[in-house]
C-alpha cells in the first residue's frame, strides 16, 4: 500500500476549502464503490485535483478514510446541534434531534457503504471516533434532559442518566435497522419517524397537577 507523509496541518481558506472538497469527494467515491475498489486516482478526478496533491493532505488511503468518517461525524454532530438550538422546547428538542438522525442515516450514502459486508477493511479506526461521537452524545442528552427538569417540563423524578442512555439506545437500534438491507422491522417510512418521536417524548412530560 503506497503511502506518502501528510503535509503540516494548515489553515488557510484555500487549504481549507480544498481539504472538504477532496473529503466530499472521496465520501462520494466510498459510497459508490467501496473502500476496496476506491483508488486514490478515483477521488483525485471527483476532486479536481491531482493524485499527489491527495497524498499531500492525506498520506495514504486508510488514513482518507479516517479523516471522511470524522469529518461525517462532525457534520452529523453540527446537524443535530443546529435542530436543538433552533427547537422552543426541550421535547421538541428531542423530537428534532430524533428527525436528524434519522433523515441523516438514510441521507448518507457512506453510512450504508460502511454497513456493508465488505466494508470490514474502511471500517477500521471508525470504532474510536464512533465511541467518542457517542460519548459527545450521551452528554448533549444529559443536557438536555436536566434543562427540561429544571424548567418543569418534564418529570421531576427523571433518571436524568439513566434515561439518556435508554433514549440513545433507542436512537441506535432505529438507525441501525436503517442501515441494514434486510432489517426484521421496516421503521423507514414518516408514520415510524412520528410514532417513535411521540413515543419518545410522551413518557418524559410532566404531568399536569
Amino acid at each position: 500500500m503506497q503511502s506518502h507523509p501528510a503535509e503540516p496541518i494548515q489553515h488557510s481558506p484555500r487549504v481549507a476549502q480544498r481539504r472538504l472538497r477532496i473529503l466530499g469527494a472521496a465520501a462520494q467515491c466510498f459510497a459508490k464503490s467501496g473502500f476496496a475498489r476506491t483508488r486514490i486516482d478515483d477521488v483525485a478526478a471527483a476532486a479536481g485535483v491531482s493524485r499527489a496533491l491527495v497524498y499531500n493532505h492525506f498520506g495514504s488511503k486508510e488514513e482518507l478514510a479516517r479523516e471522511v468518517q470524522d469529518h461525517m461525524l462532525e457534520e452529523w454532530s453540527a446537524t443535530v446541534d443546529r435542530a436543538l438550538a433552533e427547537a422552543p422546547s426541550c421535547g421538541e428538542a428531542l423530537e428534532a434531534w430524533l428527525r436528524v438522525n434519522l433523515a441523516d442515516t438514510r441521507r448518507r450514502p457512506l453510512l450504508l457503504a460502511m454497513a456493508a459486508a465488505d466494508a470490514a477493511q474502511m471500517r477500521l479506526g471508525f470504532e474510536e471516533s464512533a465511541r467518542r461521537a457517542m460519548a459527545e452524545w450521551r452528554d448533549k442528552l444529559v443536557a438536555l434532559l436536566r434543562q427540561g427538569v429544571a424548567q418543569g417540563e418534564f418529570r421531576a423524578d427523571l433518571d436524568v442518566e439513566t434515561t439518556a442512555e435508554v433514549l440513545r439506545a433507542m436512537q441506535v437500534g432505529l438507525i441501525q435497522h436503517l442501515l441494514s438491507s434486510s432489517p426484521y422491522v421496516d421503521v423507514s417510512g414518516e408514520r415510524h419517524l412520528r410514532a417513535a418521536a411521540e413515543l419518545l417524548v410522551a413518557g418524559l412530560r410532566r404531568t399536569p397537577a
